[in-house]
């Protein structure tokens, strides 16, 4: 009876405090699996990065059961696994919905960040992109460590390039009313 016991109250706790563990954690930690989203494997000694995000909903998931917290990470992993499908078959608009779904699990990977700047960027929203290279780089992500300052060149670059457009929109502008103009 008492063997018994003991093993139901260890393992109620042990299941416990790997669902406390996976649901409470705020640092980055080293996970065995990818969740899919890998373009590559991973250097070795180095796993997938994921992280618990805290917000204001946190009332909200401290009074959820483990079993909750564990079927909110699977939930995440699935949507993460979408989102990569969606990226790999240039489906950038999907790669959104998915990676933002994802990300309102309270949970987040360098990875999903990454594919949401590509995806941002390529649909022409430069400041979401910016917020997502941003957390790309924070979140370490290992895959592409200087896609931040990539982003920040070529929108530089852009920048250069609008202006130079504009000044010879300007001038094309005052060249034309200046040809018909009556002397």
């Amino acid at each position: 009876m008492k063997k018994t016991l003991f093993t139901t109250m260890l393992l109620t706790m042990t299941t416990a405090v790997i669902a406390q563990e996976t649901h409470y954690h705020r640092g980055l930690r080293s996970q065995d699996t990818n969740y899919g989203l890998a373009v590559q494997a991973p250097p070795s000694g180095v796993g997938m990065y994921w992280s618990r995000v805290r917000n204001v909903d946190d009332v909200e998931v401290e009074s959820e059961t483990p079993a909750d917290s564990i079927a909110r990470r699977n939930e995440f992993k699935r949507l993460c696994e979408q989102a990569c499908e969606a990226f790999r078959a240039k489906d950038y608009y999907h790669t959104l919905v998915y990676g933002d779904s994802a990300l309102q699990k309270r949970y987040h990977t360098g990875e999903l960040y990454y594919y949401m700047a590509v995806s941002y960027e390529t649909l022409g929203d430069y400041e979401g992109a910016e917020m997502a290279y941003r957390l790309t780089a924070q979140s370490a992500y290992m895959e592409v460590p200087d896609a931040y300052p990539a982003f920040k060149q070529r929108m530089k670059q852009r920048k250069a390039e609008e202006k130079q457009r504009k000044k010879e929109e300007k001038r094309r502008k005052k060249e034309e009313k200046a040809m018909h103009r009556p002397e």
